[in-house]
């Protein structure tokens, strides 16, 4: 072994060592596959253009018996494939997965029970971007969808008591989501010009 070689990182090896078989981005391909497969996560370059992902762990049934039901926790994948995942409640905490999805399901998931439930699509924009951009058709719709997914999670309250929790009295609370979301959406709703009211 050289002088040189002894200063090289096993992955300026591997990449070395793949050169003299194959070509730059065959040999660039090659150490990502490896990295995948030995970490668990993607190789993001500078230049690529790609965005974090938001997600929710919802909870149907609370295995555990400590965190709840809904939505119990908020996430994130990272463009690298990793994970975090912020949990909401009296206690919260962050947790941070190398393996991504893959672990928040396999530890969370409890068989199950709970699922790992979107908020972002792949290869849509980012949030900030639209937001930025309000006034133009393409944000629209995805400034819209992120305002109704808010207005979805606010508490109800029950028409009899005005509790935002559960309650005893089998109040339909329908009347208010739908206010709720009605007010929240005001602001969208078209008035025949392809406008924001």
């Amino acid at each position: 072994m050289s002088n040189t070689d002894q200063q090289m990182t096993a992955v300026e090896a591997l990449l070395a060592f793949a050169r003299r078989a194959v070509d730059d981005q065959a040999a660039q391909a090659l150490v990502d596959q490896a990295a995948r497969e030995l970490a668990g996560r993607t190789v993001v370059r500078p230049e690529q253009q790609l965005a974090p992902l938001r997600f929710v762990l919802r909870r149907r049934r609370d295995v555990s018996g400590i965190s709840g039901l809904g939505d119990v926790a908020d996430g994130v994948l990272w463009p690298d494939g990793t994970a975090s995942v912020r949990w909401r409640g009296e206690h919260p905490s962050t947790v941070f997965w190398d393996r991504g999805r893959v672990s928040v399901e396999f530890i969370h998931g409890h068989q199950g029970a709970t699922e790992v439930v979107f908020v972002d699509q792949d290869g849509e924009p980012s949030a900030v971007p639209a937001i930025a951009a309000e006034g133009t058709a393409a944000a629209a719709p995805l400034v819209v969808r992120r305002v109704l997914e808010l207005a979805l999670r606010r508490p109800v309250p029950c028409p009899k008591c005005s509790r935002t929790t559960q309650c005893r009295c089998v109040a339909d609370r329908t009347e208010g989501r739908l206010d709720i979301v009605l007010g929240a959406l005001a602001p969208w709703l078209n008035t025949g010009t392809g406008e924001a009211a």
